[in-house]
């Protein structure tokens, strides 16, 4: 449910990109820790009212990003009861919906994509047609800034830079997307798509937090490499 959820707004954002040209800002050598809030919201003819929420961290430094869902304590305990189980019946087992994911680019631009299960120290290596089993678009800009910074070049800016912000809005049909960019941080403190009605509505709050004395991939560069093919055995 919610690699759908985040794959949803991936793409409901991605639309705003269709008639942009022009390649994103160079990635930037310092880490950066950014903490991704998501709410979706929709109202069904059915009179009932469905939301979903969740977070992820994001950390990005040059040309990696590492992108990790929020857990609570008790999931990672789960986890590992989980897998203490499936090692007796000689199954394997990664959540991949939760697992962190692992991007790198090449100096020609190629895309090296991982989910790893630091409970099972590997790192599973998924390949450009596996990528929306995992909630990833394949789009660089998107992963390293979060909304492609290309796509507000077809959006409307709003006034002036505010606090080291400006704001852009774009209607397409009966859908507005307000994005608060960050122009310092190339990225978006908020973004919302809403529909005419109000009954359908995405919202992306993102909030830059100190960063950690290591990079995640750190330790993951450590860990056994492995097919996500495998998972599908």
């Amino acid at each position: 449910m919610i690699r759908s959820a985040r794959f949803l707004l991936s793409l409901a954002f991605a639309a705003l990109a269709g008639t942009a040209q022009a390649a994103g800002p160079a990635s930037s050598n310092s880490l950066t820790a950014l903490r991704v809030e998501h709410q979706l919201s929709s109202l069904g003819t059915d009179g009932i009212q469905r939301d979903v929420r969740f977070a992820e961290r994001v950390y990005r430094q040059g040309d990696r990003v590492w992108i990790a869902r929020e857990l609570p304590p008790a999931s990672a305990h789960a986890e590992q009861e989980h897998d203490h189980a499936n090692a007796h019946a000689g199954h394997k087992h990664a959540d991949t919906d939760a697992a962190p994911r692992w991007i790198e680019r090449d100096a020609k631009g190629a895309l090296t994509v991982r989910v790893v299960s630091v409970s099972q120290q590997k790192n599973y290596a998924v390949e450009p047609a596996e990528y929306s089993n995992i909630g990833f678009d394949g789009s660089w800009a998107t992963a390293y800034h979060l909304l492609d910074p290309a796509a507000l070049k077809g959006m409307r800016a709003e006034g002036p830079v505010r606090n080291g912000v400006q704001t852009y809005r774009s209607t397409q049909g009966e859908r507005t997307v307000t994005v608060d960019w960050d122009v310092a941080g190339q990225y978006p403190r908020r973004v919302e798509s809403r529909n005419a009605t109000g009954t359908q509505r995405k919202l992306t709050r993102v909030t830059a937090l100190p960063a950690p004395a290591a990079a995640p991939w750190e330790r993951a560069q450590r860990y056994a490499a492995a097919d996500y093919t495998d998972l599908m055995d």
